[in-house]
């Protein structure tokens, strides 16, 4: 099934697509992905919102103003769903939002590479990159199956343990295998490595934690005719895994602010001025998340599939066909 596009070439607009782009094809997520995170949302302003509003609301009565595009129509539900809960319809805190997750990554980020030796600053910085974390994920939760504050807390306790673990147990490790030498070289492997390892574990504790029950209980399953077969232990298998792969994909841009910096700090200006270094990278900070952490987010479908022969037997049947589920994110 295809999107019938315009004469503009616009897909025509629907409420129903989950996107205006073909999200069965890897190009279709990438676009996908750099509208979910556009950082333009964060400052429409309330007049915007406001016409956003009435246009879905004219569209869904039937009942548009003569002139309205299609893509008028995409921006307008693209800015909506961006500010708001798509179950509860509560306005998100913007920093809160998927949009705003480059430009608040930046203090973030320049935090979790700053090169220092102090085991606190180490441990400060992964527990505000853990704090910012759950809150995202809570303010972004899927409202239709609530998770207890039990288990928001033992998720947030553990990755923030493990992130500082692995962070103080690596700058250790990388101490006494690459030596105390402030060396250009060693410096943008232990700020690129470092951080990356701690991130990226945490994230996977954290994700198991959070979705334990999906190993357990597993996932629901639909047919292609979007008929629900039941819950899957495979398919809940898989879309952790998948998940798992995509948080270490989705943090490798982290890794190249160091490796990019131990260049531009060879130019004289920059070798001169630590201040004009230090804004210099962050710049090379917002590029990079903006520009690589799309298409790392997009490398798997959301709603993923398997063939019937790699689920239970329960639900294979003399099916030959494919079931489908819900990976999330």
């Amino acid at each position: 099934i295809t999107m019938a596009e315009s004469e503009s070439g616009v897909p025509n607009f629907s409420l129903i697509w989950q996107s205006q782009y073909d999200l069965s094809t890897y190009l279709g997520r990438v676009k996908h992905m750099y509208r979910q995170t556009d950082p333009r949302t964060l400052f429409a302003s309330s007049n915007e919102v406001a016409t956003a509003k009435e246009l879905l609301q004219g569209f869904k009565d039937d009942n548009l103003r003569p002139g309205v595009t299609n893509l008028q129509l995409w921006r307008a539900r693209q800015l909506i769903e961006s500010a708001y809960h798509p179950q509860t319809q509560e306005e998100i805190f913007p920093i809160f939002r998927f949009s705003a997750f480059a430009l608040v990554n930046i203090p973030i980020c320049a935090m979790l590479i700053y090169p220092t030796n102090s085991m606190l600053f180490i441990a400060t910085a992964q527990w505000f990159n853990q704090s910012f974390n759950v809150a995202l994920n809570y303010a972004n939760r899927n409202a239709s199956s609530e998770m207890p504050m039990s288990t928001l807390g033992l998720s947030y306790s553990a990755a923030v343990a493990s992130s500082c673990g692995l962070a103080l147990g690596m700058k250790r490790l990388t101490d006494r295998f690459l030596g105390a030498a402030q060396t250009a070289a060693n410096m943008a492997i232990k700020r690129a490595v470092v951080p990356y390892i701690a991130v990226v574990g945490a994230g996977i504790v954290n994700l198991l934690c959070i979705r334990q029950k999906e190993l357990t209980e597993g996932v629901t399953i639909y047919d292609s005719d979007g008929l629900e077969l039941g819950k899957s232990t495979e398919a809940g298998k898989d879309a952790l895994f998948k998940c798992g792969v995509a948080r270490a994909l989705w943090c490798i841009p982290m890794m190249f602010p160091p490796v990019i910096m131990a260049q531009l700090n060879k130019i004289p200006l920059l070798k001169r001025s630590s201040r004009l270094s230090f804004f210099t990278e962050l710049v090379v900070i917002g590029v990079t998340t903006m520009v690589f952490v799309p298409p790392a987010l997009a490398v798997y479908p959301q709603y993923d599939s398997l063939p019937i022969s790699k689920v239970e037997a329960k639900f294979q049947g003399d099916s030959a066909g494919r079931v489908y589920f819900n990976k999330g994110l």
